[in-house]
């Protein structure tokens, strides 16, 4: 006879345990705590100046304005706690073509000890506060001055106590502003911008609802174009900080979806496949973006389970501190048939042609004529490749495709030293599976450098 159990007793029984374990257990008996890898290079800007000094100078640009918070991350060096509560104007940066004007970032005060941490090269914070004034941040009818009254929180110091070296910078940052803020995020971004130089000419912004806030200020003869491209040009080439945290990012990525893989079995689901990828990746230090398995949109065809005998791939995307990696495999439960190994084949020889032709001066265009080419000769049917090149940084498609506003339609992107960035090369054709074999790398100055393992394209299970 079963012996019945009384839910209620046991488990109260089992919470009286946990809470007294902690003052049982002993320092040396507690398991360690994973600590990820660090990155090569800490502290640096992200921002690549020179070619952000460059892109300006080649269309024309009296200077920079973001709001996409990817983009104020990457000229500033700084998340506000706006990004991460996901408020709808978090913070801006602004940038003007002269190398001796300094980036800002234009925010709540919130901002001013994390950047007096200087923990990191940072940009300079333009503050601005809040109340009253701050609903003429959305007034169209602009304003012929700056009001006066912009509020924002002061916290108070105590002066019976010596402050740390690290208090005493925050209480230095919030003297500074304590009697002079700017009104309005509108009426920030203008003290920014003429502490910059720049009053008048062409500037490329990221949102053009920047546009709309300036025309509240006493700015009228800046012109706002839409140049979210712009940013994404000077973002191609990583400096040596982004550098440091991609590659990080990239093998934690790696090694991340390789543990995936091995962890699979025949009747998961992809949610399964999510929960194992997230696990490993946290463990790495790595934050989740995205992962694909099976059929990308569609995930596993047969009743959304893993079956035996049929090649699926996988494409696993994570970041460490934004920057991301991005890694697929081919695997397959069972012993693979004839077709399937022969497009393995045709997929592994594609990859290989594709990254002996990598150098800097060559355009994606080659690397995708390459890879198809390649593919479709080693017996690949046309209809289930496609070979796409593409940037990876902060965003998983790091590059522009057009800029029409600046008269290109379209790019053919050419290779430099110390770009990141991947080939995509999956097959894909309902009804049979699906394929692929993709690494992040480096450009360098005669080839590239992988930034995850190379190792096992196709993975029997």
């Amino acid at each position: 006879m079963a012996m019945k159990v009384n839910r209620r007793t046991a488990l109260g029984g089992l919470a009286a345990s946990a809470l007294a374990a902690p003052a049982l257990a002993k320092a040396a008996d507690r398991p360690k705590r994973h600590i990820p890898p660090k990155p090569e290079i800490e502290g640096g800007a992200l921002v690549n100046k020179d070619r952000a000094y460059s892109v300006m100078e080649e269309y024309g640009l009296a200077g920079i304005i973001a709001l996409d918070p990817i983009n104020v991350y990457y000229m500033t060096n700084v998340r506000t706690i706006g990004v991460r509560f996901i408020t709808e104007y978090p913070g801006f940066a602004t940038m003007s073509p002269d190398p001796d004007m300094p980036i800002y970032l234009v925010s709540g005060s919130s901002a001013a000890w994390d950047i007096a941490n200087r923990d990191r090269e940072t940009a300079e914070l333009m503050p601005y506060g809040y109340g009253g004034w701050n609903a003429a941040a959305f007034n169209t009818d602009g304003l012929p001055e700056e009001p006066t009254g912009g509020m924002t929180r002061h916290y108070h110091f105590r002066d019976d106590v010596e402050l740390t070296p690290r208090e005493q910078r925050w209480k230095a940052a919030s003297d500074s502003f304590r009697d002079d803020i700017a009104a309005s995020a509108a009426w920030g971004l203008a003290r920014a911008l003429k502490a910059q130089g720049i009053t008048r000419g062409r500037v490329a912004v990221d949102d053009m609802r920047i546009a709309r806030f300036l025309a509240q200020t006493d700015l009228p003869d800046i012109e706002c174009v839409d140049g979210y491209g712009v940013i994404q040009l000077i973002r191609m080439v990583k400096t040596p900080q982004e550098l440091a945290y991609q590659k990080l990012g990239s093998w934690n990525n790696g090694e991340a979806c390789m543990a995936t893989i091995n962890a699979l079995e025949p009747g998961m689901r992809h949610s399964d496949v999510e929960q194992i990828f997230l696990a490993e990746c946290a463990v790495r230090g790595n934050r989740v973006n995205n992962v694909i398995a099976g059929m990308p949109g569609g995930n596993f065809p047969d009743d959304g389970v893993l079956v035996a005998g049929k090649p699926y791939l996988i494409d696993c995307v994570s970041n460490y501190k934004g920057y991301m990696g991005d890694i697929a495999r081919t695997f397959f439960f069972g012993d693979p048939p004839k077709e399937v190994e022969m497009r393995r084949r045709a997929n592994q020889l594609a990859r290989e042609a594709v990254f002996d032709a990598i150098k800097p001066g060559v355009k994606y265009s080659t690397l995708r004529r390459i890879g198809l080419e390649t593919m479709i000769k080693a017996g690949m049917p046309e209809h289930a490749v496609f070979v796409t090149p593409h940037s990876v940084g902060l965003q998983h498609d790091d590059n522009p495709m057009r800029m029409p506003n600046f008269g290109v339609e379209s790019f053919d992107h050419v290779l430099e030293e110390n770009m990141t960035l991947t080939v995509d090369l999956p097959y894909l054709e309902v009804g049979w599976g699906s394929g692929h074999n993709e690494d992040l790398f480096r450009v360098t100055k005669s080839g590239y450098e992988p930034y995850n393992t190379e190792r096992d394209p196709f993975l029997v299970l």
